[in-house]
């Protein structure tokens, strides 16, 4: 067996290899890979194992960051929630150590792992854990009717409000839907006091992932006007609801319930076995509870970092870099804000 560093935007292996294996993700894609790369300028690194025939085994997909900000790293993967290294234990063990003599010979200060496969002790490799996020899931076992039986009394309330109010929801892959998205998405963020993804991120992920029927925008609208919507992706048996925005003067319409029904109920329609609602820190207490009320799966999301814990996701958004960031966000006039997100965000992968 021969470990390689491949490209996997161009490595024509790369996908059915991802598609072959069991804790594989959107994350793992070559469509996320390209979005990646296009959206943010980064060097992927995927480490693999491969026999003589050139059949892949294993792999670590990794992107390399080097910035002024926050440092030079190895991240499996940036500006994903969940991304595990595929293989067996063996398997894994081999790619670890070499990726660790990356860092040995000075190529990055530390490699920042996000997830683990089921099964494996990550301490046996050397890694040091950092249990801070969490991620929400629904086992869609269950038809519609029954799973909404499961939902809190606010959930199904907001759900009524909704209808009842004419809000409607359309499903939509239109590069202008996704526009409009985002022009919702800008303001969202400036309300929360977090940058925005740049324009460009969302254009590569249209190009890449939506336009090749891995994803889709789900958008609330009432009276003529989009009032909430959701960035959905899909891969194998999960739908995954990525990015969430709304207008906060539309609020009491409840659209992001109406929204997020429509979205599980698509999920059901379409045989998928898990909704995921994405990761949470534990200060979004408020985002914690809306997620638990739809029935979702609590479920530890540890990092894992070598040859210690460091770098932007070991810290709390409690701490005075993110006070100061939240801060600029809600006192910069839009364009400055708006900038700032196609100058900065790369910097936090």
């Amino acid at each position: 067996m021969k470990i390689s560093i491949v490209d996997p935007t161009v490595d024509n292996r790369w996908d059915d290899f991802v598609a072959s294996k069991k804790n594989s993700t959107i994350f793992h894609t070559a469509a996320w890979a390209k979005t990646i790369r296009e959206a943010y300028g980064y060097s992927p690194r995927y480490y693999i194992l491969e026999d003589s025939a050139g059949h892949l085994s294993a792999a670590i997909p990794i992107y390399q960051i080097n910035s002024v900000l926050t440092g030079n790293r190895l991240v499996c993967l940036p500006f994903s929630d969940a991304c595990c290294p595929l293989g067996s234990g063996t398997e894994i063990n081999l790619l670890i150590s070499q990726v660790k003599k990356e860092i040995e010979s000075g190529k990055a200060s530390y490699l920042e792992i996000r997830g683990w496969p089921d099964g494996l002790p990550a301490s046996q490799f050397g890694l040091e854990s950092r249990d801070y996020h969490l991620l929400y899931v629904i086992d869609l076992e269950t038809d519609a009717s029954s799973l909404n039986k499961k939902f809190h009394d606010s959930v199904r309330r907001g759900i009524r409000q909704a209808e009842k109010r004419g809000v409607a929801v359309r499903m939509t892959q239109d590069e202008s839907d996704l526009n409009l998205f985002y022009k919702l998405h800008i303001i969202t963020r400036k309300k929360l006091g977090v940058l925005p993804q740049p324009h460009a991120f969302f254009k590569a992920l249209y190009r890449h992932v939506i336009s090749q029927n891995l994803g889709f925008t789900g958008l609330a609208e009432s009276e003529g006007k989009v009032i909430a919507g959701v960035v959905f992706l899909h891969y194998k048996d999960t739908l995954y609801y990525k990015y969430n925005a709304s207008d906060e003067n539309s609020l009491q319409k409840r659209p992001n319930h109406l929204v997020t029904w429509e979205g599980i109920k698509y999920a059901l329609a379409h045989n998928y076995r898990y909704f995921d609602l994405g990761r949470c820190s534990p200060e979004e207490e408020g985002l914690r509870i809306y997620k638990t009320r739809w029935g979702a799966k609590e479920l530890n999301l540890p990092y894992y970092y070598f040859p210690g814990v460091k770098g932007i996701t070991a810290v709390s958004e409690n701490s005075a870099r993110y006070r100061m960031m939240r801060l600029f966000s809600h006192l910069a006039p839009q364009f400055a804000f708006e900038a700032a997100g196609s100058l900065l965000y790369k910097h936090f992968g």
